[in-house]
């Protein structure tokens, strides 16, 4: 009984954990992020990820990619917190279906077994002797599910485990890359003097587009 109060207990604070751990990763990622300034002024240091490349192929590729998960690779460099989490989850990744395969293969066996059995009481025809082995079978059923509680609701409880790893992931990263990039806006903006310039030409361009296509339509009225 107390492992399923446990289970409702733990599913019920999931929410409340989610909201809490999100909150303190954006609190803690503005934190660090926002050093302090010094007097003297420096250039602008801009993160591998978002530094400008004469390779136009390259550029093209690396923004066919996630920008965001490369933004994240360069912050584990320098993070030793987040390289340890990078290394926890390597390691889990890799023991984690070692671990589950024993279970999953002893109750495969006992799933088999019992899928077979119930489809061959189709061909029996004698009800009383089907009724009666149903029956037999649903008990042993039910008798083998006890015998596995505990395994079964380890189990749900790490595939749970993963959706909620899945989404706190994606929370570090986005909280961990939002302030480079709001970073790299406010201190790599191009300068708009080519921009005007062009902008410039473009408004000449069209105003002699718009002269000519007026004398060429006037011409062609006069020949009415």
């Amino acid at each position: 009984m107390s492992i399923f109060i446990g289970e409702n207990l733990y599913f019920a604070m999931k929410p409340i954990t989610l909201y809490l751990a999100i909150t303190i990763l954006i609190f803690c990622f503005s934190c660090n992020q926002n050093p302090r300034t010094n007097n003297a002024i420096k250039k602008p240091v801009v993160p591998k990820p978002l530094q400008d490349d004469k390779d136009v192929s390259f550029i093209s590729k690396r923004r066919d990619n996630d920008l965001v998960q490369a933004i994240y690779s360069d912050l584990v460099k320098k993070h030793g917190d987040l390289q340890k989490l990078e290394d926890q989850m390597a390691h889990f990744n890799e023991g984690r279906e070692d671990s589950l395969s024993v279970f999953k293969n002893y109750d495969s066996k006992s799933g088999d077994y019992y899928r077979i059995t119930f489809e061959a009481l189709d061909r029996v025809k004698d009800t009383v002797i089907r009724q009666r082995l149903r029956g037999l079978l649903t008990n042993s059923q039910k008798n083998y599910k006890s015998k596995v509680s505990k395994f079964t609701f380890l189990t749900q409880k790490i595939d749970t485990d993963q959706l909620s790893i899945a989404d706190y992931y994606l929370t570090l990263k986005i909280v961990a890359t939002l302030p480079v990039i709001e970073d790299y806006q406010d201190k790599s903006v191009p300068d708009t003097k080519s921009v005007e310039a062009i902008a410039n030409e473009s408004e000449k361009l069209k105003l002699k587009t718009q002269k000519l296509a007026d004398k060429y339509a006037d011409k062609q009225k006069a020949k009415k």
